[in-house]
């Protein structure tokens, strides 16, 4: 349908979104529902009622409802219900149950739901089956903090290992590779859990051979426990050797680091506050990474990336 006013429209047409947002101080709340242009563009829906949701990326997948999700619901509940005093109903309406619903994120303008619900007019207690589409516009974005990033505090690493295997190789070669050309010290603690007093030695040899070439800056200490191997109890071992302020970051043999993994590793980890995990060790094998990842994808399976790990 062509539009009555010509004047309104032209400004719209000559004026982008990012203009209208921006030249608004984020004032004005969005409330049109958003409609993609391409198919790149689509914000599928995830479907929720009173007990479950189905997540659509999943297929199959219905898990019950998250305390964020109850929380979600109850908070759009009572936002209906204001809504709908607000039209000069007053308190005859009152949502009585929610059906079905449909939400989707859409990162600009906020949160979108389609809600099949029954609707209880007090004025003469009939229920109505009422469909409502609403959207939760995002508000003006807030700073919450600002904070310098402090690099130079060292990083304790711990790995567990059973013996002088090619991985603990490929690992010290990596762990050489980071620090050998940096400005900052590295710190390496390495336990070794077997019954072998051999198996120790050759894992203390091959250390060795990496600390002495970078003596200044590269420090790499094995403990020696007889229990056997097991990757939670070695970690927990190595971090009771460190003081309680120190960095430490929990890695596997298996796993090669970069220096900007390890700069966003620090960058998230918060004393006393937050731990940062790009990765579960339990759940991560190069074999399987390189089996069932998408083509061309995996041509460097122990790298960390989004089609590795979790």
């Amino acid at each position: 349908m062509k539009c009555s006013c010509p004047t309104v429209c032209v400004e719209q047409g000559t004026r982008s979104f990012e203009q209208e947002i921006f030249e608004s101080s984020l004032r004005l709340q969005l409330h049109e529902p958003f409609r993609p242009i391409d198919a790149s563009e689509i914000i599928r829906y995830e479907f929720f009622n009173a007990s479950v949701v189905a997540d659509y990326q999943q297929k199959s997948h219905v898990s019950s409802l998250q305390r964020i999700d109850k929380l979600d619901i109850a908070d759009m509940v009572s936002q209906i219900t204001a809504l709908l005093g607000s039209s000069g109903r007053g308190d005859h309406w009152r949502i009585k149950r929610i059906k079905n619903g449909y939400r989707r994120l859409d990162l600009v303008r906020g949160i979108e739901y389609v809600i099949d619900a029954s609707v209880l007019l007090n004025e003469n207690w009939t229920t109505e089956f009422r469909k409502l589409h609403l959207v939760r516009p995002f508000g003006a974005m807030h700073l919450l903090s600002n904070v310098a990033f402090d690099d130079a505090k060292l990083v304790h690493f711990i790995v567990a290992v059973s013996g002088p295997t090619s991985s603990l190789h490929q690992f010290l070669s990596n762990f050489e590779e980071i620090f050998a050309h940096g400005n900052d010290q590295a710190y390496l603690l390495i336990v070794v859990c077997s019954n072998s007093s051999k198996e120790m030695e050759l894992v203390r040899s091959a250390a060795n051979v990496i600390q002495r070439r970078h003596r200044e800056i590269m420090h790499i200490r094995v403990v020696h426990t007889q229990r056997r191997f097991d990757m939670a109890l070695a970690l927990d071992l190595g971090s009771r050797q460190l003081p309680g302020s120190a960095l430490i970051a929990f890695t596997d043999v298996e796993v090669r680091i970069s220096r900007a993994a390890l700069r966003r590793c620090r960058l998230h980890a918060i004393e006393n506050r937050q731990v940062y995990y790009p990765i579960i060790f339990s759940q991560y094998a190069p074999d399987i990474v390189r089996q069932f990842s998408p083509p061309g994808t995996a041509d460097h399976p122990e790298t960390i990336s989004q089609h590795s790990g979790m």
